[in-house]
């Protein structure tokens, strides 16, 4: 089933056709143009700024199509303009090529500058049962300082069925991908300890409105 999403920020106007199993457990993605930072409360994992460094990515790839650049130095594009910090490597994948990244934790959300963005570039996000959703680059064009082609892609599932790995690839010349950033699924652990905070501060509240009401 495909579904479109017109997403409007910062007078930039970009969508984008995913495809994928109705019970997805999405509950929002879209695209903000030029925006700089990542949405919150998503933190930044990968940043690409050392050029030559694929150890993220997952064996597998072609190095001849796969490559950290300076900006605009492959001649095929160049980052996200508006990325912060601006004019620092990025990862390019050439046409033909593809790179996955797995995370070392589940993720309930992702977000990344996507650069100069085009119909040939496809984002495919594989989530922790299996299922995958690939997401087309629209409105292409490959404009590089416009921030209708230049901004943060941003993609939100729901716990149970939380991100396990991203593959960025393209037909063509090429992906742009710079400050990949995301927001863990809480550990068991951290549940607990939040549900036992939860508990013991509605605890003292009781405990309070008891002693006030007897007092």
């Amino acid at each position: 089933m495909n579904k479109f999403l017109k997403t409007a920020a910062v007078a930039a106007v970009a969508s984008f056709a995913i495809s994928g199993s109705a019970n997805a457990a999405l509950s929002a993605f879209g695209f903000e143009g030029g925006l700089p930072a990542p949405r919150a409360p998503d933190s930044v994992l990968y940043n690409f700024d050392v050029l030559g460094d694929l150890s993220m990515i997952d064996p597998g790839y072609n190095p001849a199509l796969v490559a950290i650049h300076n900006t605009g130095s492959d001649g095929s594009g160049a980052q996200n303009p508006f990325s912060n910090p601006a004019n620092t490597p990025y990862l390019s994948v050439l046409g033909g090529g593809s790179a996955t990244i797995t995370f070392d934790k589940l993720m309930k959300s992702i977000s990344f500058d996507w650069g100069s963005i085009d119909t040939y570039n496809t984002l495919t996000i594989t989530l922790a049962d299996g299922t995958t959703h690939n997401i087309i680059g629209n409105p292409g064009g490959g404009n590089q300082t416009s921030s209708s082609n230049n901004g943060r892609y941003y993609a939100v599932w729901d716990g149970a069925n939380a991100i396990k790995s991203v593959t960025f690839a393209s037909s063509s010349n090429s992906f742009e991908v710079d400050a990949l950033s995301g927001s863990a699924v809480p550990e068991p652990a951290t549940w607990a300890m939040m549900i036992t905070g939860f508990g013991l501060a509605g605890a003292a509240i009781r405990r309070r409105r008891n002693i006030l009401a007897v007092a």
